[in-house]
């Protein structure tokens, strides 16, 4: 029994990944770039040499070990309904937000041991990256777009998946060539304006998103949260699954690119200001 749990423990947390390994690299790049140049050689002794990109898959490939992690499944993400204008975390299966904080409490806690240091940091910067992947900020309804059976060009997958890795990768770019991409031709007024703000107002940002990124029902449903292609059970028929292709991916590789950036812009404001 221990072992069946353990498998479908390690299948489920699977399909909650962010971004992928490049997106959360480039958070981390476009994050170590924006430091402080104090607050940079801190942070690399406390995470022992390495940098905030090298890191930044880390709380993806702990949940590995779901004896000794399995307590940090549920922070990569967070509920947010439609017809919420509040967030309440403690209406939500995941706890996102109440992370980020509590990671961010530890890195400023002067008395907190470098070992607890280093394991907030590494969090800190996969979490504000999957704070600002649209479907971490979830409906309540399809497991953070899961369930939502597609194809892009030609292949099955699913809506997370594709936010995650798919559109990502297939700008066939590095992460460092990205991280430099996203952080080219922006108006210093915009950034200034991006660094403020705190981490329920970023999570905000993804839930207005959300909604676009979900393709139309081919065979229209009733209601957005009824989507044919996101139920749970049933069999979907290929004439139902959305086709995605071009089209979406020059609409929404732009907005990809912006959350990359914004996230790595306000993961370095948080440490600038923690790091002591």
């Amino acid at each position: 029994m221990k072992l069946l749990s353990t498998f479908f423990f390690l299948v489920f947390s699977v399909k909650v990944l962010a971004w992928g390994p490049t997106g959360h690299r480039v958070v981390g790049l476009v994050a170590e770039k924006n430091l402080n140049r104090a607050v940079r050689e801190k942070v690399t002794r406390i995470l022992g040499g390495h940098s905030l990109s090298r890191v930044s898959n880390w709380p993806d490939e702990i949940k590995s070990e779901p004896g000794t992690f399995g307590h940090t499944y549920n922070w990569h993400y967070t509920d947010w309904k439609d017809q919420d204008q509040a967030h309440d975390e403690s209406n939500s299966s995941g706890r996102l937000i109440g992370a980020i904080n509590e990671q961010l409490a530890v890195i400023k806690d002067s008395k907190a041991t470098a070992e607890k240091k280093a394991f907030a940091l590494k969090f800190l910067v996969h979490l504000v990256g999957d704070l600002h992947q649209p479907l971490h900020v979830g409906n309540g309804l399809d497991r953070g777009g899961n369930t939502c059976k597609v194809q892009f060009h030609g292949q099955p997958t699913n809506l997370h998946a594709l936010w995650d890795e798919g559109l990502i990768d297939f700008t066939k770019l590095s992460f460092t060539e990205l991280a430099d991409f996203v952080s080219k031709g922006h108006a210093p007024q915009l950034v200034a304006a991006w660094k403020a703000g705190e981490p329920v107002a970023w999570a905000k940002e993804s839930k207005e998103l959300r909604n676009e990124v979900y393709p139309l029902d081919v065979t229209p449903s009733k209601t957005a949260g009824e989507r044919k292609y996101c139920q749970v059970s049933g069999t979907l028929s290929p004439e139902d699954t959305p086709k995605l292709a071009y089209e979406y991916s020059y609409k929404f590789v732009p907005v990809i690119e912006r959350r990359l950036y914004q996230a790595g812009l306000r993961l370095a404001s948080l440490l600038n200001q923690a790091v002591k």
